[in-house]
Order: structure tokens, then sequence, then C-alpha cells
């Protein structure tokens, strides 16, 4: 700020003007060096959670190279799938899951054993009913006096 005063007090204006700054250099961070190292490219690690002995960059510190939007590197574009349930949701949460296909992994093997029997319970009460619905049907139609009845 104080080198931006400095800077348009010798400018002398041409015209009367509404605008609400002096200037036109919008909001700058403060410029730091990295182990006074200017081209910050440099500044990378070598691979996951190692670092860069060679500038110093410590393990799991943030890399200061351009990633193009949209680059699975760059913080901004990673976007995380979002969780549709918990398996121990009524315990106050701590399995969620994305997908059905990641929530059978996540089962233990009685869970997934308690489910293949209710399955099993609701096939054959299903079955069930449908052998009691084609007694009748097959009642009703001996009922009727037709002739021979297949099935």
């Amino acid at each position: 700020e104080e080198y931006l005063k400095k800077a348009t007090a010798a400018i002398q204006p041409m015209c009367r003007s509404d605008a609400p700054a002096k200037h036109h250099v919008g909001h700058q961070e403060q410029l730091m060096n990295f182990h006074k190292l200017h081209n910050q490219s440099q500044v990378r690690s070598r691979g996951y959670g190692i670092g860069n002995p060679i500038v110093g960059l410590p393990p799991h510190a943030k890399d200061s190279y351009y990633t193009q939007p949209g680059s699975p590197y760059n913080d901004a574009s990673i976007v995380y799938a979002p969780m549709i349930g918990d398996l121990d949701e009524s315990k106050g949460g701590g399995r969620p899951y994305k997908s059905d296909k990641w929530a059978d992994r996540l089962r233990t093997a009685e869970e997934n054993a308690a489910i293949v029997e209710e399955e099993e319970k609701e096939a054959a009460k299903a079955l069930e009913s449908y052998k009691v619905s084609q007694q009748k049907r097959l009642a009703t139609l001996r009922n009727r006096g037709g002739g021979t009845v297949i099935g």
C-alpha cells in the first residue's frame, strides 16, 4: 500500500474520475521465496510423502508449482465422492460408504451372512405365497367344471 501511494502521488489525473481506487492493482499476497529460490517451480516433492531434500522441502509439504485447473494435482479440482450411507449410523457413524459395492466390502462376514439369510427367508416366503395362489387358481378352475387342467 505504501509503495502504491508513493507511485500514484506523481500521476496527474487527466480528467475527473469516479473510480473507488487510484490504481488498477488487485489484491496481492506477500511474495515469499522458499529457501531463497526464485524459480518456485523447483519446489516440488520427489514423490508422495517424501519431500525434496535437495531444496529442503519437508515431507507432506504443499508443492509450489503451477497446476492447470482440472488437473488431479490441483487441490481445487479434487472432487470427493459423496457418501450415500453409513453402516454404523445407529451407533454414531464410522463406516460411511459411497455405493452399494462399498457397503458390501465394508460389512463383516456375520453381517453378510445375516443379509443372505434374510433374503433366503423372503424368497421362501414369496415362493410359498406363489404356491398358495397357484393352488387357489387351480381350485377355481376345477370348480368351474372345465376339462383337464394342465399345470
